[in-house]
């Protein structure tokens, strides 16, 4: 629709100021200088008065609603732009000065003007502008004389239908994407579990042919033991020593396997108790010196898990140790109201900071089985577990200064306060 030019919009407003000159009760001078401000604005403005007539219809609102000023000056036809049959629009409620839940009622997402007095701000969808509706963000403010009396409202509207399409796109964008994570996740799982399942199945049928292996190893030594020459008797200590290799791997493998099949049961644990209890299972050598706290946390955690884990870490501490007395540290922190952090330092041999990643994956091993026996799935066992736990594992170390491992555990506290 065609619109008329600015200087037709005045004249005409200035035609119906002559026939009610109480349109808003400003001095003309006032009057005519907002009309020129509203005029020259880039924002879509419309102002009505008292009685809900409309008395400013700037340029840039002909523009977007397709209405020239000069119908809609002196109407009370405000909402025609926006909607296909009469009601009130924002300005309308704020000249009736209608309270905050009436004006949710027409407006459900309408707020308070943080910077004016008694306006509101919102944004909703136009289905019936433009050719496939318009998405507008508005608002709108009491306009008042000297004495505070409510003469009328100016509503300003901006166009912001590209930003709604585009932030729709992205949340649809976002869901599908979480859609995908959650599928994909859930997928991994199953994968995870199945490998898990055929591990531990492997692992344990392994038993039995290394069982029997070692059994004939055990009658062939006895039969031809004292006969065998010297490389004889190479042969069978290798054979032993492989044996041995073979099934503390097969051991290992079924307690990685265990720590995904067993269910996780989660409770309070008092952490210095589960400490305790664990050092007194392991049989550590007259030469370590375990120093730890008087006072610890209550984590949330698996029992079973929680002591596999620094059984395990307390044993590499031991083992990967050559000093004379091997000194074991054991603290911890509070990281904030959720989660704890426990640190196990020794002084041990140290770890180089470019392997600090490759010694939790599964059969990466620094050293020779002459140098440290192992199968490389000790930390792959703790990293494991510890996830399960909802917690996280870190390391700080240097060769020949020993190591420091960081285990991360929620706290029991918020748990229970929830």
């Amino acid at each position: 629709m065609a619109v008329d030019s600015a200087d037709d919009d005045l004249s005409h407003y200035g035609s119906l100021r002559e026939k009610d000159h109480t349109l808003l009760s400003l001095s003309s001078r006032d009057d005519a200088m907002l009309g020129q401000i509203l005029q020259g604005s880039p924002i879509p403005t419309f102002v009505v008065n008292h009685k809900h007539l409309i008395v400013h219809w700037n340029r840039a609102l002909e523009v977007i609603s397709g209405f020239p000023a000069k119908t809609m000056i002196g109407t009370d036809q405000q909402w025609i732009t926006f909607y296909p049959e009469p009601r009130p629009v924002l300005a309308d409620l704020i000249i009736d000065d209608e309270k905050i839940e009436r004006i949710r009622d027409l407006y459900e997402a309408v707020t308070p003007s943080t910077i004016i007095e008694d306006a509101y701000e919102t944004e909703d969808f136009f289905p019936t502008m433009g050719e496939n509706g318009r998405w507008l963000y508005f608002t709108a403010a009491p306009l008042r004389d000297e004495t505070g009396r409510i003469v009328g409202a100016i509503e300003t509207l901006q166009d912001v239908t590209d930003r709604k399409f585009a932030e729709m796109a992205l949340r649809k964008h976002q869901d599908e994407l979480e859609e995908l994570i959650n599928s994909r996740t859930t997928e991994l799982t199953r994968v995870n579990e199945e490998l898990s399942q055929y591990a531990y199945v492997v692992a344990h049928d392994l038993r039995s042919p290394l069982r029997a292996m070692r059994n004939y190893t055990d009658f062939l030594l006895e039969d031809f033991g004292s006969s065998a020459g010297e490389e004889q008797q190479v042969y069978f200590t290798g054979l032993k020593k492989a044996l041995h290799q073979g099934e503390l791997l097969v051991t290992d493998l079924l307690e990685y396997a265990s720590v995904g099949r067993r269910e996780t049961s989660f409770r309070p644990i008092d952490l210095g108790t589960l400490l305790h209890d664990t050092i007194d299972l392991m049989t550590l050598s007259e030469d370590a010196d375990v120093i730890w706290n008087d006072s610890w946390p209550t984590v949330r955690g698996d029992y079973t898990l929680l002591k596999q884990v620094f059984q395990n870490l307390l044993s590499n501490a031991i083992k990967f140790n050559q000093a004379n007395p091997k000194q074991i540290t054991l603290g911890w922190r509070a990281l904030n109201e959720r989660e704890c952090e426990v640190f196990i330092r020794d002084n041990g041999i140290g770890i180089d900071a470019k392997y600090y990643e490759h010694i939790f994956r599964m059969f990466q091993r620094l050293h020779t089985d002459n140098e440290y026996p192992g199968t490389g799935i000790g930390l792959a066992i703790i990293k494991k577990a510890i996830t399960r736990l909802e917690g996280n594992i870190r390391i700080e170390s240097m060769p020949g200064q020993g190591s420091t491992f960081f285990v991360t555990l929620p706290l029991a506290i918020m748990q229970e306060s929830q």
